[in-house]
């Protein structure tokens, strides 16, 4: 029984993901917001104004490119506290490989060739560089230079997560891709920056929309996450019967006399 709802759930699961992934979006909530006309200030070292010139090929060891990794002006920008939602909860490879592709055109279309950008770096405290100095949360910028909604509402690492196709990600935030209701509401700060701190809330808020409207590849995780609560479950109660079990011939070999001849191990002594 458990064994034909697992194949019934994992057929679903490969024609829903197939289909669903098919149909990437990258539009976000603040499109239609109008511009506010805001200046931007790229005094300080972690704060700087480019185009974008490419994006990331797959990693290639130690210091290769990553899913999130964009170039702004031919410097590499790794999206920061953001990843493909696929390596979160999916155990297909076409699942996997499908919605890695729909993570990108996600990315293509947010953040096309030529657009113009403010890149706020994530590792500088107090103007000193304090880990990563390629991690960094991404801006578009409108004619002129203006910003729509100023940071750090609205970047392009939140409207991501919005497709569902990106997830917050990172060390210091806790949340359990397994938890059917699992909401994105805690992190470690010990783990991280001043502007991680600032922009994290505006991930989780974009985390939990998303997972709340199922969109991108949000139903697929959803249905594999259902699926391991159920397992988890029915594993329970199968551990808590072979206790039972177990427990009951423990008591049976423990009760048995000092002195018994049991002929044929039915736990009664000395029958003829």
């Amino acid at each position: 029984m458990n064994f034909s709802r697992r194949v019934l759930a994992y057929a679903l699961v490969l024609t829903i993901g197939v289909v669903s992934l098919s149909g990437c979006s990258a539009i976000s909530e603040y499109e239609n917001v109008a511009p506010l006309a805001t200046s931007v200030q790229t005094n300080s070292v972690d704060q700087y104004i480019g185009t974008v010139t490419g994006y990331g090929v797959d990693t290639q060891g130690y210091g290769g490119d990553n899913q999130n990794t964009v170039y702004v002006d031919n410097k590499r920008v790794d999206l920061d506290l953001i990843w493909p939602y696929s390596a979160g909860c999916m155990e297909r490879e076409l699942l996997q490989v499908k919605a890695f592709s729909s993570a990108r055109e996600a990315l293509e279309r947010t953040l096309p060739i030529g657009q113009r950008v403010l890149v706020v770096l994530s590792n500088y405290e107090n103007g000193e560089l304090v880990g990563d100095g390629n991690k960094g949360f991404i801006h578009i910028l409108e004619k002129g230079d203006a910003l729509k909604i100023s940071p750090p509402a609205d970047s392009v690492n939140e409207r991501l997560i919005l497709t569902g196709y990106w997830v917050p990600h990172g060390m210091g935030i806790e949340f359990d891709a397994y938890d059917f209701n699992a909401r994105y509401v805690s992190s470690n700060p010990e783990y991280l920056t001043q502007t991680q701190e600032r922009y994290l809330p505006h991930l989780f808020e974009a985390g939990n929309k998303a997972r709340t409207a199922q969109v991108g590849a949000l139903p697929i995780c959803s249905i594999l996450a259902f699926d391991y609560e159920i397992d988890s479950f029915y594993d329970g109660v199968s551990f808590s019967r072979n206790d039972e079990e177990k427990n009951r011939l423990w008591w049976i070999e423990r009760n048995k006399p000092v002195y018994c001849r049991d002929g044929d191990g039915d736990g009664i002594c000395f029958e003829d």
